[in-house]
């Protein structure tokens, strides 16, 4: 079973099939359909989520191509989607700078911009006056404009960054931070529809037994290739092991000889 929050919303699942991405879930599963399918691939940026996750005793916000991540990247992590921003009927200052600035054209790339800006926002920090503009090019990186709209983009993330507005990710903040606590990833996590199925596990010994025991597996980190095969090509992958939960692969140690990861 997999357990992580969809914005407040705590949801457990232990027999979806783990070969559905995150888009899948959010617009076929949940009837979340703010989140758009423009590629399928990662290139385009239209189905951009957010994903909270604690480092140490600290929240921490990042953006993820929801058409490449499996679900079960998901464990004990919360999700946030365009839909969860306006708050008690009013928009998101994020969303609003858009609306001001007229970042909006066609739409459909809109709600990824949002999100990309959303994390952008909440990741400066309280306190930080200057605008960076260099951050906020390789915040949008992943995002594509089709209709060429980059510059009111860009002004609606300088009035979003430079005129940063408490909101009810703050206010909630403490309260988010211990429910992701207890959902903690504390033993091998799986998700099995029965035929298929994915396993989490959380070290590396854990990792090398289940590898052992299932060679026909793939393993998944990221999705960026792996995924492909769902959402391109159309295959099933039987079996995953997600390395996502293992702590000594996310580590990067740089020297002057070399770079050693995990």
């Amino acid at each position: 079973m997999i357990q992580f929050l969809l914005n407040r919303e705590l949801r457990s699942e232990q027999t979806l099939d783990p070969n559905t991405t995150v888009l899948q879930y959010l617009r076929e599963h949940r009837g979340k359909t703010g989140t758009k399918e423009g590629c399928a691939s990662g290139d385009c940026g239209a189905c951009t989520v957010v994903i909270g996750e604690l480092v140490g005793d600290r929240l921490r916000y990042r953006t993820l191509n929801s058409c490449l991540t499996f679900v079960c990247a998901l464990h004990g992590k919360q999700l946030i989607t365009v839909e969860d921003l306006k708050h008690q009927g009013q928009l998101h200052s994020v969303q609003q700078a858009m609306v001001d600035c007229h970042g909006s054209q066609c739409g459909f790339c809109t709600p990824g911009f949002v999100m990309s800006l959303f994390a952008l926002q909440k990741n400066r920090g309280d306190g930080v006056q200057t605008y960076d503009p260099h951050q906020t090019h390789e915040a949008l990186a992943g995002n594509l404009c089709r209709c060429t709209g980059y510059r009111p983009i860009l002004e609606a993330a300088e009035q979003a960054c430079c005129a940063k507005q408490p909101d009810q990710f703050d206010a909630r903040e403490a309260e988010t931070i211990a429910q992701l606590q207890r959902i903690t990833p504390r033993e091998t996590a799986e998700l099995s529809d029965g035929e298929k199925r994915s396993l989490s596990p959380l070290t590396v010994a854990e990792l090398a037994e289940l590898y052992a025991a299932n060679p026909q597996a793939r393993l998944l980190a990221g999705g960026t290739d792996l995924a492909l095969e769902v959402t391109q090509f159309h295959r099933e992958l039987p079996v995953m092991i997600h390395v996502g939960q293992i702590t000594e692969m996310k580590q990067v140690q740089i020297t002057d000889r070399h770079i050693e990861i995990g």
